[in-house]
């Protein structure tokens, strides 16, 4: 087996805490905010866990600062803070209403609720996402009862027909109320849509909702303690990271003692699917399970070169696409095209990339096509997504 996609938990380190390093002066977060409104200004003073930002459309969860201090700059994509004092928000309110009110109760606490909905079949994810990315198994063997508490408020606010856990085979790993289901630990094994399908025997039925199992422990601590979850555990080589919610990657790297060489590609997420960063001052999101360095030394650079049509990209993708053909429509800007060859079926997997002889970024190509045409009326199942 390609040791790549093999997706069995690895040992891990112990958990260090940001907080308690020497990061040589005070922490400033930057917090994205792309496509968000504002609600704070420069030299405003915030509150730990006291929303500053919100989605005009009201569907993305809000963005909250994980520090208590001062804004240093309010910019279009994200907003800085840096850390002073101890000041906390006051605590959030959840009701015990109709469903629309419970979930927007999470969303208000920064959880992204879209997609849920009552009386579905309910699936807790809790694969690692791609290789090394299993730091959460620490939520699911140490916290058991916030995870506990986060399934019970969903099931008051959707009512679900069935609860199913799927994890990595031989962990043996359980949350009363919720049956088990192995998954064998490769790669792709671990996105929504093949865990729907292995739990379901069918692909993508409606009735059926996944949710990442970080963000049941999100949604119980955040029950728990009534206010929105300011840490995230970020995984670095074997060492879990427990920190803000935008801690700049550079200080993270710091502290792992890795020192990126120009070209390096800095990833938040595996290399499968991961973004890269544009810069060390970017901040980890509240869904950064790991940050992936690619070194330019040993890894084979993307380039906009030529489809060459040898079909591998076709052959190995999950969904049964042509990323071939999707990437080649993408590349020129024929958007609407890329629609008569299935795109929005795509899981965005990335395995055509890897695959692919000639080393076109065809993941990223995808992702283009798809976020032009979700701009436009004419695909409803994209633009839900966004």
């Amino acid at each position: 087996m390609n040791p790549l996609f093999s997706l069995a938990p690895s040992e891990l380190d112990p958990i260090i805490n940001t907080w308690e390093q020497e990061l040589g002066g005070a922490l400033e977060i930057s917090l994205e905010i792309t496509g968000f409104d504002p609600l704070v200004r420069p030299n405003e003073q915030v509150a730990k866990a006291q929303p500053v930002a919100a989605d005009p459309a009201g569907k993305k969860p809000t963005v909250h600062s994980s520090i208590s201090g001062t804004i240093t700059n309010v910019k279009k994509d994200f907003i800085t803070v840096r850390e002073e004092g101890a000041r906390i928000a006051q605590p959030s309110e959840f009701p015990v209403a109709d469903s629309q009110v419970m979930l927007n109760a999470l969303r208000e606490n920064g959880i992204d609720v879209r997609g849920l909905k009552e009386g579905c079949t309910l699936i807790i994810n809790a694969m690692p996402r791609e290789l090394g990315m299993d730091a959460h198994r620490i939520l699911i063997e140490e916290f058991n009862e916030i995870m506990l508490t986060g399934l019970q408020y969903l099931k008051k606010a959707l009512s679900p027909n069935a609860c199913t856990l799927a994890y990595p085979g031989r962990m043996d790993w359980t949350i009363s109320g919720c049956t088990g289901h192995e998954i064998t630990p490769v790669y792709p094994n671990s996105l929504p849509e093949i865990v729907t399908k292995e739990v379901t025997g069918k692909e993508l039925p409606s009735e059926v909702c996944v949710i990442d199992a970080t963000t049941l422990y999100r949604i119980g601590r955040t029950v728990h303690g009534r206010q929105p979850v300011t840490l995230v555990i970020v995984k670095i080589g074997s060492t879990p990271y427990l920190t803000p919610v935008g801690t700049p990657v550079g200080v993270l790297l710091k502290l792992a003692g890795f020192r990126p060489a120009e070209h390096d590609r800095i990833i938040f997420g595996g290399p499968l699917t991961g973004e890269t960063v544009y810069s060390l001052k970017h901040g980890v999101g509240p869904d950064t399970q790991a940050i992936t360095i690619l070194r330019t030394t040993n890894t084979p650079t993307v380039k906009d070169n030529p489809c060459v049509g040898c079909g591998e990209c076709v052959i190995h993708c999950p969904a049964r696409l042509q990323p071939n053909m999707i990437s080649r429509h993408a590349e020129f800007g024929l958007y609407e095209n890329t629609l008569a060859y299935g795109i929005g079926s795509c899981i965005e997997c990335g395995l055509c990339g890897y695959w692919c002889k000639a080393q076109r970024p065809i993941l990223q190509y995808i992702r283009l096509a798809k976020k032009e045409l979700a701009a436009q009326p004419i695909l409803e199942g994209l633009r839900k997504q966004k």
